[in-house]
């Protein structure tokens, strides 16, 4: 027996009919506007991720390049240098681009912020408002891992560290710092042996005359300026005089007290002169000690200051053996021997030389001027020398002592850049 269904699709067909293409089109009208809108999303959405990773390169770039330029001393070109480091990166400031540089309160990190809008191609059917993108990064500056003993400062001179005569010097844990571009830099003349840990020159080095054999472990040309490590002391300076144009001779044995010495000081004679613990100030004049004996001081800091083109120099010569150390941890002036203030004219000369032992415990700072340092020292065991000078000029057999493991002074290096977030 058919079923109701069956008589009834026999008797009236054309209620039966199906048009299956029919069908279609109303749902395709229906979910089309979906499809396309999926779609897309699902671009504005790959084309923001595309956008944030290409910020967050920029943004990585940027701290990098502007941490570099906190290593190097040049806090003023920190921006620039992030912002074109960014630009070159993939950052658009002509999309509503911002970017924020700033420098932490230590000063050993940078940070930069990028925000700028990202292209929405289906949003903008629904929204007038663009997508914003932000990013961050920080790069930090860290001390690297070569220690020097010797740094001169200038950046752009010949000759910023010479030797002449027969110079023996050996530093195998220390190295040496040249600032200078010049493609001659660091000169070696004479009949030299040098013996160091690294050689790291902004220029380059040239060896010429006599016999030289310059033993390193490492050797870096065109590299990084190493920033001057004392830049910031600001250290506190009496000008009320104590003593003036203080002069000493004759034989014996003399004593000198901390305190202001305006007019220089001139020692003469075959004498033993012992310098008292503490700071001693120089206003002007010159520290001129010649002739044989000793020149003792422990725990003692000579600062060397003045006015207009007045500034004290340093001058040790003759045949007298010299142990001078710098105050200990703690005490003013902790590390540091000698220290010319940084104002003092470039045309002025200073000179640790003689044909005695000649030993420097502390840290020699004469950021303006030249140094002439040599001597006929021996080694001697817990010393540590550290020069920083504008130009570094090396006669004879000094001893830089590089046993610094003990002392209040830091390592001079060149600092490294590490993305850290």
């Amino acid at each position: 027996m058919r079923s109701i269904h069956q008589i009834g699709k026999t008797l009236f067909p054309a209620l039966y009919l199906k048009n299956t293409s029919g069908a279609i089109m109303p749902l395709t009208a229906f979910l089309l506007p979906v499809i396309l809108g999926l779609g897309g999303l699902t671009i504005d959405v790959s084309n923001g991720m595309m956008t944030r990773d290409n910020l967050q390169t920029a943004a990585d770039a940027a701290a990098v390049a502007g941490a570099w330029e906190v290593a190097r001393g040049f806090d003023e070109e920190m921006e620039p240098s992030a912002e074109k480091e960014a630009e070159n990166n993939g950052y658009l400031p002509a999309l509503a681009g911002v970017i924020n540089v700033t420098l932490n309160e230590a000063g050993d990190e940078v940070i930069v912020s990028i925000q700028q809008h990202s292209n929405s191609y289906f949003s903008r059917l629904f929204t007038e408002e663009s997508t914003t993108v932000r990013v961050e990064a920080t790069a930090s500056v860290v001390p690297g891992t070569d220690d020097f003993c010797i740094l001169s400062l200038e950046q752009a001179e010949a000759n910023a560290l010479t030797t002449s005569g027969a110079v023996d010097l050996s530093m195998p844990d220390c190295g040496i710092a040249v600032n200078s571009a010049d493609g001659d830099a660091m000169h070696i003349n004479g009949n030299v042996s040098i013996d160091v840990e690294t050689i790291s020159i902004v220029g380059e080095m040239s060896v010429s005359g006599g016999s030289a054999d310059v033993t390193y472990d490492t050797l870096n040309e065109h590299s990084a300026p190493v920033p001057d490590p004392y830049a910031t002391l600001d250290p506190a300076i009496d000008t009320a005089c104590d003593y003036n144009n203080k002069s000493i001779s004759g034989g014996g044995n003399k004593t000198l007290s901390p305190g202001t010495y305006c007019g220089g000081l001139r020692v003469r004679g075959n004498n033993n002169v012992t310098f008292e613990p503490g700071v001693y100030t120089f206003v002007g004049g010159a520290i001129d000690i010649a002739g044989g004996g000793t020149l003792n001081g422990a725990g003692t800091s000579f600062i060397m200051t003045g006015s207009g083109s007045d500034y004290a120099t340093m001058s040790i010569t003759g045949n007298r053996a010299v142990n001078l150390s710098a105050p200990a941890e703690g005490s003013d002036m902790e590390g540091i021997l000698m220290y010319q203030d940084p104002n003092a004219p470039e045309t002025g000369t200073n000179s640790l030389l003689g044909t005695a032992d000649l030993r420097f415990d502390g840290v020699l700072y004469f950021p303006s001027q030249t140094l002439n340092i040599g001597g006929n020292s021996t080694a001697a065991s817990d010393v540590c020398t550290k020069i920083v000078a504008r130009v570094v000029r090396m006669h004879g057999n000094p001893f830089i002592g590089n046993d610094c493991s003990d002392k209040p002074i830091d390592p001079i290096t060149v600092p490294k850049v590490k993305l850290i977030r």
